[in-house]
């Protein structure tokens, strides 16, 4: 899809001042795309709405929980009675929910599967049906590092974003023939609100010893940490915008993404690198912990 101008998208989880949804949305705008924003943030969204109007194209808003087959319905019937024909389907809207196997409820695992995978199976029957009827259209579907590699993100969403990379594979291949394009953007480490704002299960004990005040004060200190030499999603999204027109299918913002696939042919290695990535993980988690004054260890025994 060389040419933006004028063509027609629809973008979930764009409301974030600090977001890749929203720094998409005026890139894209900035090529001449009519916007359909979504979040469930009505709020933000409307802000956003403000700075894609100054760029002069066309910019709809509607509430939409991704994670509801029915608000894809609505939002479906809304976009083609708005803009009409959809070039460019964007599922971006994504959560975590950290903590470890001993902490993590199934309401969790069904919460961030349901926003991060269940709604792009929603977009596909909701969406992609028309694009294979005109023959033409893009689907892209934001993942994750943690998508390709098994690393110590919170399991939920690394199962998620394994999940989103292979289907995107999967329809590449698939829709290729119905003229349809997919594209799997895998974001490094980016400084958005995802950080912030995901939520960490730690065991109950370590709260009734120490209060949800202090256990939060140390888990904000390590994300801060985690981002301090993050990139930002306004300079990323140019990356993703360029590699879309190019009609890519791995959009990344680092090439090291193509060393840890490369680096999967070699079983023996990858093995090691997994094991010794965990460890890593682990001890820096302990660290942070002891220089707290807590000795972890007596709450998660696997240390």
């Amino acid at each position: 899809m060389k040419d933006l101008k004028g063509k027609n998208c629809f973008i979930t989880g764009a409301a974030s001042s600090k977001g890749i949804g929203r720094s998409l949305a005026i890139e894209l705008a900035r090529e001449g795309m009519n916007m359909y924003i979504t979040d469930i943030d009505m709020e933000g969204l409307e802000n956003v709405k403000k700075e894609i109007e100054e760029l002069g194209v066309k910019v709809f808003t509607a509430k939409c929980d991704v994670s509801k087959f029915e608000d894809w319905k609505k939002c479906e019937e809304d976009f083609r009675s708005s803009l009409g024909d959809i070039d460019l389907l964007i599922n971006n809207a994504g959560i975590a929910i950290g903590g470890s196997i001993l902490e993590l409820e199934l309401e969790d695992w069904e919460k961030v599967l349901g926003i991060n995978l269940w709604s792009i199976i929603y977009s596909l029957k909701t969406f992609v049906p028309k694009m294979m009827a005109k023959g033409s259209g893009h689907l892209v579907n934001v993942a994750s590092g943690a998508g390709i590699l098994g690393s110590s993100e919170p399991l939920p969403y690394v199962t998620s974003k394994f999940a989103i990379v292979g289907m995107s594979e999967a329809l590449f291949g698939n829709l290729h023939g119905f003229g349809i394009n997919v594209s799997i953007i895998l974001p490094w480490v980016i400084a958005t609100n995802i950080w912030t704002s995901s939520e960490v299960r730690v065991p109950q004990k370590l709260m009734e010893d120490f209060g949800a005040q202090k256990i939060e004060e140390i888990t904000q200190k390590a994300r801060e940490g985690f981002i301090e030499n993050a990139v930002s999603p306004d300079e990323v999204a140019k990356i993703y915008v360029k590699e879309i027109k190019e009609n890519k299918l791995y959009i990344c913002d680092n090439k090291d993404y193509f060393n840890i696939l490369e680096l999967k042919g070699k079983p023996d290695q990858y093995e090691r690198a997994l094991k010794f990535m965990h460890a890593q993980s682990a001890k820096n988690t302990r660290d942070m912990y002891h220089k707290a004054g807590i000795k972890i260890e007596d709450y998660r025994k696997f240390f």
